[in-house]
């Protein structure tokens, strides 16, 4: 997640983790891996890493303004946003495409985020081609250094995942999804959005277009990157 403090943050997290940004700036969320760990890198202005408390069944990184990055003993979650991905192009694993042109994985990625979203009373996002273009260019990017890092793009939010699946973009949409439990509606801050960052960019209110990416390593594990606009996750705003 980023935050608008002109300071870059950077926190790994084990467990479900999430990030906010500063003052109306969007925050991103960090990347959850499966079977496989992942190093956060912190942006290059200026670094604050949390030791990560050991959990075993999930771990999810989370980042401010920067990167960070958490393993997953099955799944690598991130998410960059705070105002809180396979190798080929943003098509999924599966090869079946539904009429609006997007894959199965696509369509039951976009539909689990706004059925999130009704039950906040959020309206739909819309599936967004050109974020869907730069997603996938930074799933492609995250390949190729082997990590779950955050880019530096201030005006989109940015959740991340790495898995070992099959339906890599639902999978992440529903364990970002998960965090639900973990918010009640309250302000985002600087300090609690640690834990519920990639579900609050999801549900954002003022959030209405999406687009997700994906590309795969040589050793099938599977970088989801999704970008959010306008961003979300903003200090001193609730999400809905």
């Amino acid at each position: 997640m980023r935050f608008s403090t002109g300071l870059t943050f950077a926190a790994a997290l084990l467990g479900v983790d999430a990030c906010a940004e500063h003052s109306k700036q969007p925050s991103r969320h960090h990347t959850h891996s499966v079977g496989a760990s992942s190093s956060a890198a912190a942006s290059p202005v200026t670094t604050l890493t949390l030791a990560p408390s050991s959990k075993a069944v999930t771990s999810l990184a989370v980042t401010t303004s920067l990167a960070a990055a958490t393993t997953f003993s099955t799944q690598t979650k991130s998410v960059k946003t705070i105002s809180s991905s396979t190798s080929s192009a943003a098509a999924a694993t599966s090869t079946t495409a539904s009429s609006s042109g997007l894959t199965d994985d696509q369509q039951n990625a976009l539909d689990a985020q706004n059925s999130a979203r009704s039950d906040v009373g959020s309206a739909a996002l819309v599936w967004d081609a050109d974020l869907a273009a730069e997603a996938q260019t930074w799933a492609e990017h995250l390949v190729s250094v082997g990590d779950l890092v955050h880019s530096d793009v201030s005006n989109e939010g940015e959740n991340l995942y790495m898995g070992y699946d099959s339906n890599p973009f639902v999978n992440a949409a529903n364990l970002w999804i998960d965090e639900k439990s973990s918010y009640s509606g309250e302000v985002i801050s600087e300090t609690n959005y640690m834990t519920f960052g990639h579900y609050t960019q999801i549900v954002w209110s003022s959030t209405t277009n999406v687009g997700m990416g994906s590309a795969t390593d040589s050793n099938g594990a599977v970088y989801v990157v999704a970008r959010y606009s306008p961003p979300g996750n903003m200090i001193g705003e609730a999400a809905y």
